[in-house]
């Protein structure tokens, strides 16, 4: 009798960098799950903020489809959808809304992970963590206490907080993208999960509540 094979989270988004961060943040959260329990799908993105409402039904119906390919192979316990605000928080609240309404017929729980603006914005509750993915980059001292969910434009806000007075764009190594996985992955072996928090973040404490759900 052929076994079945373990039920997985599956991780779409926006981005490969967003997928593999948000899934290192899940399988610390949820070891029950662990990084075996999550696989990221670069297909397809789950982006409703911008489609038009008469298009939302059509692209619902091409995710499950591809799910549906997947689950042929694999099945699906949950299905983690990320997509940034791109704007301060509460903008994240309207963009879940509109995952849950648009995939709600869905076959399986789906919880939307939306960081108000981008993903950038949670690594300023992580100085320590970001430091030492480069210790060349400036402290995030400034950002304590705040609220970082009001921060606008956090990818460039932080590129510009990380980048010392005088730095030479030929020699120094500037934030970029592809640092989110790293810097997930110091925030887990920090053991920096856990509150407290070094600021504030409405759109970080509803991802640990959809994290919880599932």
């Amino acid at each position: 009798m052929k076994q079945r094979r373990r039920p997985l989270v599956v991780v779409l988004g926006e981005d490969d960098n967003d997928r593999q961060a948000i899934r290192v943040l899940v399988a610390a959260l949820r070891p029950d799950i662990g990084r075996g329990g999550l696989k990221p799908l670069r297909v397809p993105p789950a982006l409703v903020r911008n489609v038009p409402p008469n298009r939302l039904p059509r692209h619902a119906d091409k995710v499950r489809e591809i799910l549906k390919a997947f689950e042929v192979a694999t099945p699906i316990r949950a299905v983690l959808m990320h997509e940034d605000a791109d704007d301060v928080e509460p903008a994240h609240e309207a963009v879940s809304t509109k995952i849950e309404q648009t995939f709600r017929s869905l076959p399986w729980p789906v919880h939307p992970v939306v960081p108000a603006w981008e993903i950038e914005t949670w690594w300023f509750l992580f100085p320590e963590a970001v430091r030492q993915v480069c210790p060349g980059w400036r402290p995030l001292s400034s950002y304590a206490g705040r609220d970082v969910g009001q921060i606008r434009n956090a990818k460039q806000e932080l590129t510009r907080a990380l980048t010392p007075a005088g730095a030479r764009k030929s020699t120094f190594r500037a934030y970029s993208e592809a640092d989110s996985v790293q810097i997930a992955e110091r925030i887990v072996a920090l053991g920096q999960l856990a509150p407290p928090w070094f600021a504030r973040s409405k759109s970080w404490l509803a991802f640990l509540g959809a994290v919880d759900s599932l």
